[in-house]
């Protein structure tokens, strides 16, 4: 069963259940309340009745009675004739009787009978609520002594008005309990429909996103427990759309690295292979010999740089290594001095600004790190006035490492993939000067070794400033 109809039928149940237990208790006291209050005048009639028979009494003379048992019959006949009680423009009727129940004087109405008073012993006295077909009494009984002899003034109280009240109020509550049904269970049923809704989209939303249908938010207008919940599923399927993005973007670029990683080790392979091949099929001068060996040499050093970055990339994910605190003018410039012959034979201004401080790094690998960043802002350099700044600067809580050149610059829409293996803004010119789309790779595992990230900032035509920051240990054992 649906929620939703587990909702409205629990609502509609629960509310017929209390509302028909309260309407039964509520009736029901009415009811007995109704009966405590007749009972009570029924005992006030029977005061009434001993009182008026006493009376009547004291006006009949004593030896009128005698021994004579018929003519006291008589004379009581006559006396309780000569009584009448009314209530509400009704006589009330009563009557005498033995403590056997016989009838001696008056009448009772037609259907009781006298068993109350065979139950009564003594002085006690009694009632009992008889039905006389469609009439119904309080039947009252008390002892009294007349002439020595004991009696019973039995009075019968007309109470049928309260059993018809209380027919006529379970009629009512019973329409009003079908009406709370239809009435009730329609409303209960919208209300029921409201509360679902929020549920029914978020299942519709969830179905969406497992079939990864770009889904719409939620939209649920209200501070309760269903709009928490939407907020947060919201928040979820919005970050799971961002992962699965980022999985789809990283499958993408692992199919990209495969097959830029066949396409670069087929290349050189391929040239070795083929002037290999040559030198052994033809006859060629020493000269010709001389220049296709040369090339088997460069392709051959090309594709061990390719492999010995793939094995530091490799090796730096699966090792730790131990930093040491080293001089970061002394380090720079050892960099500075490194690189220097490469700029100088290719005409480009190297010029080097650093300020004094302290690096905790692994020397080898930061150095690497520089190396491939000054190289790549060499081959992005093509013309006159090339330059190149190598920059080191203090900072409060670190110290800032940037290599800036004015080269061609990077567009927009690569930035963010230029530190993937293999991959090459200008794949001609940078295999044409030796690159295999490994250095930044190489570079962004390193700076991650050291807690930092390499930031990028280019313009085509303008060139292009990469920087990272070497935050100050913490731990200064580390270094």
């Amino acid at each position: 069963m649906k929620f939703f109809w587990k909702l409205f039928f629990s609502i509609v149940l629960i509310t017929e259940l209390f509302l028909g237990i309260g309407g039964c208790v509520l009736i029901q006291s009415v009811f007995n309340h109704s009966i405590r209050r007749e009972i009570e005048a029924a005992w006030q009639e029977s005061d009434l009745l001993c009182i008026s028979l006493n009376h009547g009494l004291l006006l009949v003379p004593e030896m009128t009675f005698g021994e004579d048992v018929g003519s006291l019959e008589e004379i009581l006949n006559e006396l309780c004739r000569s009584i009448m009680m009314q209530t509400s423009g009704s006589a009330v009727p009563f009557s005498l009787s033995s403590p056997q129940g016989t009838l001696v004087a008056g009448s009772r109405p037609e259907g009781l009978s006298g068993r109350l008073v065979e139950r009564l012993e003594g002085d006690e006295r009694g009632y009992e609520i008889q039905d006389a077909g469609d009439v119904y009494y309080i039947h009252c009984a008390r002892p009294v002594r007349i002439q020595g002899m004991s009696f019973f003034v039995e009075n019968y109280r007309d109470i049928t008005s309260v059993f018809q009240n209380q027919s006529q109020y379970v009629r009512t509550f019973s329409i009003l309990m079908v009406l709370v049904l239809v009435v009730g269970g329609s409303v209960i049923f919208l209300i029921s429909y409201w509360l679902v809704r929020p549920i029914r989209q978020l299942s519709r939303a969830s179905k969406q996103l497992a079939a990864g249908v770009d889904m719409t938010p939620v939209k649920v207008r209200s501070n309760d427990e269903i709009g928490t919940l939407a907020d947060d599923f919201n928040r979820m399927s919005g970050k799971l759309s961002e992962n699965i993005e980022e999985l789809k973007n990283y499958a993408k670029r692992q199919e990209m690295f495969v097959g830029n990683f066949d396409h670069e080790l087929k290349t050189p392979l391929t040239s070795i292979i083929g002037y290999g091949d040559m030198i052994r099929s033809k006859r060629l001068s020493e000269e010709q010999t001389v220049l296709l060996a040369n090339q088997i040499v460069q392709e051959g050093k090309r594709l061990e740089a390719m492999s010995k970055k793939l094995m530091e990339l490799t090796v730096l994910k699966h090792q730790d290594f131990q930093m040491r605190r080293v001089s970061a003018k002394a380090f720079l410039t050892s960099v500075y001095d490194t690189v220097f012959p490469a700029m100088e034979g290719e005409h480009i201004r190297f010029i080097a600004r650093i300020q004094e401080g302290r690096l905790c790094i692994e020397p080898d690998l930061m150095k690497t790190v520089c190396i491939n960043l000054l190289d790549n802002a060499r081959k992005a350099i093509d013309g006159d006035d090339g330059q190149v700044i190598l920059s080191g600067k203090a900072l409060e809580d670190g110290y800032e490492i940037s290599v800036e050149d004015n080269g061609q610059g990077i567009p927009a829409s690569e930035l963010s993939k230029i530190s993937d293996a293999f991959y090459m803004v200008d794949k001609a010119q940078a295999r044409g000067r030796g690159g295999a789309g490994l250095g930044l790779a190489l570079c962004k595992e390193i700076v991650e070794i050291h807690h930092s990230e390499l930031k990028f900032r280019s313009r085509p035509g303008e060139g292009t400033c990469v920087r990272f920051v070497i935050k100050e240990a913490e731990d200064r054992d580390v270094c």
